[in-house]
């Protein structure tokens, strides 16, 4: 990411294109349950806010190295995270 204030606000938007994803989904199909729509919604709503507040505190602010690979890390693990998430969207 080229910078903090894009990689919030791409997390931010990502997190906002799931939950849409996942209600038209419950708009389009009869057999999808509510509670599992909602529990879904609740787990991408935490996803989000924790990324963007692990955004905000890099580890050694002034080891431009360190910075770098907290970042990395932190883009490894969104990743992750979002592939778990949308296997439970492709489940329901």
């Amino acid at each position: 990411m080229a910078s903090r204030r894009k990689l919030k606000k791409t997390i931010k938007f990502v997190s906002s294109e799931l939950i849409t994803d996942i209600y038209f989904r419950l708009l389009m199909s009869k057999n999808v349950k509510e509670e599992a729509v909602d529990q879904l919604v609740v787990k991408i709503v935490d996803l989000n806010r924790e990324f963007v507040l692990r955004s905000n505190r890099p580890d050694g602010k002034d080891n431009r190295k360190i910075v770098k690979q907290f970042y990395a890390k932190l883009y490894t693990d969104w990743q992750d995270k979002l592939a778990g998430i949308l296997k439970e969207i492709e489940a329901l």
